[in-house]
């Protein structure tokens, strides 16, 4: 068995890299993709039809591709997505860089770029469409670190 293991584990090794390379770069759960698969699509005037989708994808950094899932909430005319931990989220500091992002929802992708709004009425709009979208209770939550950003049409 001990001469195996590392068989095995050079097999998984190679079956999870197929996999990626067969799935695509779009992201897994947890696991951050590259550029994102889908139709280029004209930036809607209202984002309300998203309130039927909970998972989202963000491609950033057009220069080399980075796309992870996340939270969306339509709010008024806008959409907004929340990196949770901050300037430490990899695609917040892409972000930094370059506003230049892509969002998914279904097969439809909208070319837009984002700016943090940091109002506390926005973040209070926000944690309560989130309480209602997704059961997101932020009390015991350090949400203080959490930064909002709109996305705006490029």
């Amino acid at each position: 068995m001990r001469r195996l293991l590392p068989l095995l584990l050079l097999l998984a090794v190679v079956g999870f890299v197929f996999l990626f390379a067969v799935v695509g770069r779009d992201p897994i759960v947890m696991i951050p993709g590259g550029q994102l698969s889908g139709e280029v699509t004209a930036t809607p005037d209202n984002w309300a039809f998203t309130d039927a989708t909970d998972t989202f994808q963000l491609e950033t950094r057009p220069s080399d591709p980075y796309s992870v899932n996340v939270w969306a909430i339509a709010l008024d005319d806008w959409i907004y997505v929340v990196a949770g931990s901050g300037m430490e989220t990899t695609w917040a500091q892409h972000i930094a860089n370059d506003d230049r992002v892509r969002l998914r929802v279904g097969e439809a992708i909208y070319e837009l770029r984002a700016s943090e709004d940091d109002s506390q009425e926005t973040r209070d709009a926000f944690l309560a469409a989130a309480k209602t979208k997704y059961d997101f209770d932020s009390e015991g939550e350090d949400v203080e670190e959490a930064m909002l950003f709109r996305l705006d049409p490029r």
